[in-house]
């Protein structure tokens, strides 16, 4: 016999598809998807949806702005290097 049927036929509960229990707020509405990821991973804090679409909302308003910034570039900042250029430096200089 496999290993594997031996566990099966001594443990058939560690087989059954479990599902996770729905998050749940206060109210007993349950909430899916984004939310409820929110909702759990947040360890507490946050115990309802409005809450965790907050959350959800400055996460996107962050994420657009550092893609902008990124897409943009950042002011001040040229996006090309700039080679160090010695005073007193001349192109005729250079040995050919």
């Amino acid at each position: 016999m496999d290993l594997l049927e031996q566990y099966k036929q001594q443990r058939p509960e560690a087989f059954r598809e479990q599902k996770q229990a729905p998050t749940a707020d206060k109210y007993g509405r349950t909430y899916g998807g984004m939310t409820a990821l929110v909702i759990r991973m947040s360890g507490g804090r946050i115990q309802d949806a409005r809450g965790a679409m907050r959350v959800l909302l400055i996460a996107a308003v962050v994420t657009l702005l550092l893609s902008l910034l990124f897409f943009y570039g950042i002011p001040g900042f040229s996006s090309s290097p700039k080679a160090f250029v010695p005073t007193g430096y001349s192109p005729d200089a250079l040995p050919r």
